[in-house]
């Protein structure tokens, strides 16, 4: 039978509410949360509308969205209130925490009689989301992601320059020095997520970030990484923190805004493989970006890939076996990846992937490529699961990291004392 869809877009508390509706033989509900913007919101209605039309078993979907630390923050309510979707988008940074709350279903049972197939699927990429101290599988992800840093490739040319694949940290420090020279143009070490350089950082040194429930290394694996930030801010050549304050949006991402004041723009920007997508599409006309490796004083020891875009199935749903069959169709559906064009990660199905890969844009087919490369040789094993509390530590734009590289940016605070402060902070957080 043809199926309809019904689309409506309410914004409330900074969500997006979207109601997909099909005239299919069962009337079984729905509902499923992810974060991200616009663009992934209506890729992803269109993958849900997709499901519907091929199913009889579900008749409607409520989809929300928020960003990142919104999704984070309504999941919280939601959860404490036992009222979570029956699909939600998990990350590692809170599976942990939500499985410990015992929020999330194992997906082993559903895996084994193939409500969720995963033939197809690496067993490594299972593995992603499992949890230290258990057996159970708590989310599946839909892509694959490597650590990444999106550059201005037209002002390097412009000026003769080149920023190679594993480029040492000290290489990074020398051609920011002399892009900053001879365009005023500055360099961005900390990114969007401060956290992610931190975590590249040290496992240069040998160490992880977190060690279980204690952070990794002792205080001095953490003194280079913000004597860095003062050293590039001291010598100019280093963009501010108050400079990429407000910087939300495509409009005004500091490698091309402004466009009249170089001293407030950056050549670079450290990023996960699958936003690199939308630099390339936002870039202004005249701007070629490119991609290469996060820097370090050992590259391909530092560099690593994480699977990501997880889904989970909550305890909360009453529709178990719909809620398993969305799930599996994110996993294999060709269509919807045909649709959604690597936007959500390099396809963690490698059937899927080769059935799609023709239908890529360039920017996705060098993304993939890239993807490949990194994890052929080029990095190294990664244990991506953080600890309860995590959030408050290395949050995104709140967590104690974050306030700590703005002091050390403004002055206020040593290296050798945000890297101390940091590391108490941490294990007097983590759990």
């Amino acid at each position: 039978m043809k199926k309809f869809v019904v689309l409506s877009l309410i914004m409330v508390l900074g969500l997006g509410i979207l109601g997909l509706t099909s005239c299919g033989s069962n009337d079984t509900e729905l509902s499923f949360a992810w974060w991200g913007g616009d663009m992934r919101a209506e890729q992803t209605v269109a993958v849900i509308d997709m499901f519907l039309d091929q199913t009889d078993n579900v008749s409607y979907i409520e989809g929300t969205f928020a960003g990142f630390g919104d999704h984070w923050e309504a999941m919280l309510t939601r959860a404490a209130a036992g009222d979570l979707p029956d699909v939600m988008q998990q990350d590692v940074a809170r599976l942990v925490e939500f499985v410990s709350g015992d929020l999330l279903m194992d997906l082993r049972p559903l895996m084994a009689d193939n409500r969720i197939d995963v033939r197809q699927i690496p067993q490594t990429i299972i593995d992603a989301g499992m949890v230290p101290g258990s057996q159970g599988v708590y989310a599946l992800p839909i892509g694959m992601n490597v650590i990444a840093m999106v550059y201005n490739r037209t002002l390097l040319q412009e000026l003769g320059l080149e920023a190679p694949r594993n480029m040492t940290l000290d290489q990074f420090r020398d051609l920011g020095r002399e892009i900053y020279s001879r365009s005023g143009v500055k360099t961005n070490w900390i990114g969007a997520d401060p956290s992610i350089q931190l975590e590249v950082h040290l496992r240069a040194q040998g160490v992880n970030l977190f060690e279980g429930t204690t952070m990794g290394g002792t205080p001095a694996h953490y003194v280079e990484y913000f004597e860095f930030i003062r050293q590039g801010i001291e010598e100019g050549w280093h963009i501010h923190p108050a400079d990429l304050l407000g910087r939300d949006g495509a409009a005004m991402n500091p490698m091309w805004y402004p466009p009249e004041n170089a001293n407030l723009r950056t050549w670079n920007s450290p990023v996960w493989s699958n936003l690199a997508m939308a630099y390339f599409n936002d870039s202004p006309a005249d701007m070629e970006t490119a991609f290469t490796t996060f820097p370090s004083h050992d590259p391909i020891r530092s560099t690593f890939g994480r699977a990501s875009m997880f889904l989970s199935i909550t305890t909360h749903t009453d529709n178990v076996d719909e809620a398993a069959e969305f799930v599996s169709f994110w996993l294999n559906s060709v269509d919807a990846h045909r649709h959604m064009l690597g936007e959500r990660g390099v396809i963690v199905n490698p059937t899927v992937a080769a059935a799609v890969y023709n239908d890529l844009t360039p920017t996705a087919q060098l993304i993939t490529e890239f993807v490949e490369w990194t994890n052929s040789g080029n990095s190294s094993p990664f244990i991506a699961m953080r600890p309860q509390g995590a959030p408050e530590v290395v949050g995104t734009g709140t967590g104690e990291l974050q306030r700590l590289v703005d002091l050390v940016g403004f002055g206020e605070l040593t290296p050798q004392e945000a890297a101390q402060m940091f590391f108490d902070f941490g294990n007097a957080t983590i759990r």
